[in-house]
């Protein structure tokens, strides 16, 4: 059912007898790739019929559907997975069938076969003999060897369609002699994504829930669906900003036993609904009954699309990193008030449009700019000789302009003042700053030795170096965090640390008058001093 573009083929290939020695079928699950196989293997084996269509009434017919038939055997991949297995099998290839035309080997979930298997069953799959079939399937082609792929004619199964699987529900239900409404049958169909087992599971357990007539109100209250009224009321809070409703639905929710995962999932459904719904006829593509189909056609023209799709991505976001959250219930709660957040979505022609319009507006009742006051004339003009324009001021203006002027200056010579007084207390206790980094190593030390602090700027200490001792800034550099802590341990003040090189040749002469050794002797023999 639902899979016409597989069974044409394998009835054309029975028409020209034109039969394959081993066949894949692949897709999803449940869409009838087990259950093809065993009508191929009746299709071959049938007594009657030889076109493709098994008659079912003959003995090879009843014994392969019944599961007894020696000659199809069905082998399962999962737990049959070794070569050990593939070797058993090779072995009961060599028997011609019993009763059969062809012995056929069904073997469901390759894809868990071991290589080693694979290897061991290539052979015999690429030259079987003429009286033995083999039937594969799988939900995972990609994991099976290409040598083995290339062995076999591959058929791949389509997921099933709405269509497709209401008419399989409406055969089963009414031969079961079930009473089922339209909301429920298409909960069923949505909840099945595709897999007709998965609709005739479903089924199969409401039924044993609520016997032979089926309630909307009780398939969702035994699958755990979360109503559309609820997604309603969600996204009307959303786009109303009204937190304290949101809180409440969000509460409720959670009150109900509703999954966190099937929340944020069901919501995101629910905005790309409205999504669609929003386009030119979109409300005929989404499988809904009919007057859940008009609510959300109704209730997409409050929206504007824009912020749909923004909604859509920020919920899809939430829905991905959820499962890695610690505290999943607080992070959507979080996230849920942060889309109330949110504002209108406004598209850029609009903005030009509004700007332009206060612009016009603005046009008329702008007063002229009064003229800047400068403090001197341009420099350009008086390099010509011209004269400067004289310039009015309003008398309060000038005088708060002094004013401001004054305060400035004041403002700028307290903070000179305090710099200076923050440099001296570092210079002051220089010698300790230099004594307590020989803890930090003796180099360190006396490279400090050979700098001075030379200006401070704020929380900036400037050390300056003579240039015969440049090369030793970039040791310092590298430990310019050891400095700073030693400096903040002494003074009692976090500073940061520039180191430069000294400009002034007359304190290079200086320090290298200094550092000479004759110089150094003279001045301790005869207890004098180095003046300038």
């Amino acid at each position: 059912m639902g899979q016409n573009h597989v069974t044409e083929t394998l009835l054309n290939a029975f028409a020209r007898d034109k039969i394959a020695h081993a066949y894949l079928f692949a897709g999803p699950r449940g869409v009838g790739k087990t259950t093809t196989a065993r009508i191929l293997a009746k299709a071959l084996n049938c007594l009657k019929n030889d076109d493709g269509n098994p008659c079912n009434e003959c003995q090879n017919c009843e014994e392969i559907a019944s599961s007894r038939s020696m000659d199809v055997l069905e082998i399962d991949g999962a737990s049959n997975r070794g070569i050990d297995e593939m070797r058993n099998l090779r072995e009961l290839v060599k028997y011609s069938p019993v009763n059969a035309k062809f012995k056929v080997f069904i073997i469901d979930e390759v894809h868990m076969l071991t290589t080693s298997a694979f290897n061991a069953l290539l052979k015999t799959l690429e030259e079987p003999p003429p009286h033995v079939k083999f039937i594969f399937a799988t939900t995972e082609p990609n994991k099976i060897l290409p040598t083995i792929l290339s062995r076999c004619q591959r058929h791949d199964f389509h997921r099933m369609s709405s269509g497709d699987i209401d008419s399989g529900l409406k055969i089963v239900l009414e031969k079961e002699k079930i009473t089922i409404d339209d909301r429920t049958e298409h909960l069923i169909i949505s909840v099945a994504d595709g897999s007709m087992r998965d609709a005739l599971s479903l089924l199969d357990q409401m039924t044993a829930f609520c016997g032979d007539k089926v309630e909307f109100e009780q398939a969702s209250k035994l699958l755990g669906i979360i109503p559309n009224a609820l997604f309603f009321g969600v996204s009307d809070t959303i786009r109303n900003q009204d937190k304290k409703s949101l809180l409440k639905l969000l509460y409720e929710s959670h009150s109900k036993g509703y999954a966190l995962t099937e929340f944020v999932s069901g919501l995101n459904r629910h905005f790309l609904s409205l999504l669609i719904c929003n386009a030119d006829a979109g409300e005929e593509l989404i499988e809904m009954p009919d007057e859940v189909r008009q609510r959300y056609s109704e209730e997409s023209q409050n929206w504007d699309p824009k912020d749909l799709l923004r909604l859509t991505d920020q919920v899809t976001e939430m829905e991905s990193k959820l499962k890695f959250m610690q505290q999943p219930k607080v992070y959507v709660e979080t996230m849920m008030l942060k889309l109330t957040e949110m504002d209108s979505t406004v598209s850029l022609n609009d903005l030009i449009s509004k700007l332009s319009e206060v612009g016009r507006a603005g046009v008329g009742q702008q007063k002229p700019a009064p003229p800047q006051a400068t403090l001197f004339n341009n420099s350009a003009s008086a390099k010509k000789g011209d004269r400067a324009e004289p310039v009015l001021k309003d008398s309060g203006a000038e005088t708060g302009g002094e004013k401001g002027g004054e305060e400035e200056i004041e403002k700028k010579s307290v903070e000179a003042e305090r710099g200076g007084n923050r440099l001296q207390k570092v210079q002051d206790q220089w010698d300790e700053i230099i004594a307590a980094m020989a803890q930090n190593g003796t180099s360190l030390s006396t490279f400090l030795s050979h700098g001075e602090p030379q200006s401070m700027a704020g929380k900036r200490l400037i050390i300056s170096f003579p240039k015969k001792h440049k090369f030793q800034i970039d040791m310092l550099k590298k430990n310019v965090r050891k400095i700073e802590t030693t400096i903040e341990k002494i003074v009692g003040e976090v500073l940061r640390i520039d180191f430069i090189v000294s400009e002034n040749e007359r304190d290079e002469e200086q320090s290298e008058a200094e550092d000479n050794p004759v110089t150094q002797r003279m001045v301790k023999l005869f207890g004098g001093e180095i003046v300038e």
